[in-house]
């Protein structure tokens, strides 16, 4: 009994080390449990080779009533992580190197035409397609499952193009165009079909134009 007493507390700090990714990002979702994603990836090695790990930490935000969320409320702020780094600094292996922070995000206007059935009120019908396409595009709440779009996960029109054909009074899409978008200064690339993310982004819906075409009632 009283070796048993002994061995607990060494038990159960060996069961809070961070080895694996999965440990590092159980134990960042234990240091801060309000946030709203947590994902680890291979950092780079450093010096000498020694393992890094990189600690993605996305935060909860509200969306506006349309869908909408800011920017500026996707990104962690300096208290919570310190927080978190603090927490694994403490639990992770002598060499392992730690990088706690935001995710890149990349911005992405969709600019799209639809036609709608006859009779169909056009203004609503973009207004709809709009939040659909803020929904569907969104780090938090948005991809194929909607549980927040994949980390690393690319952004093809064809996609984008089923998820505004489903906008009730749409009749057909007649064009769909990706933009890549730097959310920070508003600055757009060429219309292309498809958006690589890497392993570290996450999507960031910026400032779509849809264009609905049709006549009023």
């Amino acid at each position: 009994m009283e070796e048993a007493k002994t061995r607990a507390p060494i038990t159960l700090r060996a069961q809070e080390r961070a080895v694996t990714l999965r440990d590092y990002e159980e134990l960042a979702r234990r240091a801060a449990p309000e946030t709203a994603r947590i994902t680890c990836l291979e950092g780079d090695e450093g010096e000498h080779g020694a393992y890094a790990v990189r600690v993605l930490v996305v935060p909860q935000a509200v969306p506006d009533p349309g869908g909408r969320l800011r920017f500026e409320q996707l990104v962690p702020g300096d208290a919570l992580l310190r927080r978190i780094t603090h927490y694994l600094d403490e639990r992770r292996l002598i060499g392992t190197r730690l990088a706690v922070g935001p995710p890149f995000y990349q911005g992405v206007t969709v600019v799209a035409t639809l036609h709608a059935f006859r009779g169909t009120d056009t203004d609503r019908v973009r207004r709809q397609a709009h939040d659909a396409l803020y929904r569907h595009l969104d780090p938090l709440t948005g991809g194929a499952d909607g549980r927040g779009w994949p980390f690393g996960r690319p952004v093809q029109s064809g996609e984008v193009f089923a998820v505004l054909q489903r906008v009730p009074g749409v009749e057909l899409v007649d064009e769909v165009q990706l933009h890549p978008a730097d959310p920070l200064t508003g600055k757009r690339g060429d219309a292309t079909n498809r958006i690589d993310l890497q392993p570290p982004s996450l999507v960031f819906s910026f400032d779509h134009r849809v264009r609905v075409i049709g006549d009023r009632p």
